[in-house]
């Protein structure tokens, strides 16, 4: 599995973990089961863990995923605080995800260290 969800308690968000190269079905499944996770938990609060995910999903993957997350009931997401992968080519990636969520009026933002991504999220 290239992925993993879990509830971080002391922050009250969800925390999905990708690694590797990441299909749109894998991206996909992540979201459901992040989705479950959050509803078992009355979660709107995310913070998915890039930095070792490898890049592999095309500008019209990157640009759909953010398209069905912003079509998403008003309150599903409160805030989503991405960690960037390592590689330059996977954090830009990211970047564009973010930009298609924000110019959407979806609240997210990339981070570069996981107490900055924490921290935000708490603010």
């Amino acid at each position: 599995m290239a992925f993993r969800v879990s509830y971080l308690e002391d922050v009250g968000a969800v925390e999905t973990a990708y690694t590797g190269t990441v299909t749109a079905a894998e991206v996909d499944q992540g979201v459901t089961e992040t989705g479950v996770v959050a509803a078992e938990h009355l979660c709107t609060r995310f913070l998915i863990d890039c930095r070792d995910q490898e890049p592999g999903g095309t500008a019209f993957d990157i640009f759909d995923l953010g398209e069905f997350l912003c079509s998403l009931p008003p309150g599903t997401i409160e805030r989503e605080a991405i960690l960037l992968p390592r590689s330059a080519a996977g954090a830009e990636e990211m970047t564009f995800f973010e930009t298609v969520c924000r110019n959407r009026g979806l609240d997210v933002r990339t981070f570069a260290d996981r107490p900055a991504a924490l921290d935000w999220l708490n603010s």
